[in-house]
């Protein structure tokens, strides 16, 4: 009895180890598999509409006189709603994470503390380099999804004019339809107090653009 129990005792050894040779080779075959990426195409194209903020001009001129001085501004073609930015979207396939663009800008008219608050809300991230940025994907964009970057507030020096553009660094998987769109800004200031607006007095950024 006693030659029968270490007998099955080392069949089952051997039978568990033989087991065990797939399980580790599925293992270190999941890597590789993920590793994979599949066929995408993506788009990157500029945005730029209206001139300034109207939450802006409401912290210079106040609630009361907001209608007025946005009717005059309206009457000089200065209107609200400013955009600033570039979208990028997955026209075919999902854009994987760790997709990454740079961001030309040739002037310094954008800060990277802006920039990394309003990318951080679509898990961008952010790295200066010379002349730009490194922007890179913390989550991937599903086929027909879209991400702004919204560069409006990160726009700091108002009297530069500059090019911005927003390249993908990676081809598409099959070689799809990227592109690259560049944006000019230029930004100057208006006197509201030389609208003839009674009690109105300040100035405010006006950020004025043409795309290329």
């Amino acid at each position: 009895m006693t030659e029968e129990n270490k007998g099955l005792t080392r069949r089952t050894v051997v039978k568990g180890a033989a087991w065990s040779v797939p399980v580790i080779a599925v293992a270190v075959g999941t890597p590789l598999a993920s590793a994979s990426v599949a066929p995408f195409n993506a788009t990157v194209t500029a945005n730029c509409s209206n001139d300034y903020d109207l939450s802006v001009l409401e912290g210079i001129v106040g609630s009361g006189l907001l209608g007025t001085v946005q009717a005059a501004l309206g009457l000089l073609g200065i209107t609200p709603g400013a955009t600033r930015g570039f979208t990028i979207t997955a026209t075919t396939g999902t854009i994987p994470a760790g997709t990454q663009y740079t961001l030309q800008d040739p002037n310094a008219i954008l800060t990277i503390g802006g920039l990394e608050t309003v990318l951080a809300a679509h898990a961008i991230g952010v790295v200066a380099t010379a002349g730009g940025y490194t922007l890179t994907l913390s989550n991937p964009i599903p086929e027909g999804s879209s991400v702004f970057v919204d560069l409006y507030d990160a726009i700091v020096n108002v009297g530069a004019l500059s090019s911005l553009t927003l390249t993908q660094v990676q081809s598409d998987a099959n070689n799809g339809d990227n592109s690259a769109t560049a944006s000019t800004l230029l930004a100057a200031a208006v006197d509201l107090g030389t609208l003839g607006i009674p009690l109105v007095d300040g100035s405010l950024a006006v950020q004025t653009c043409d795309l290329i």
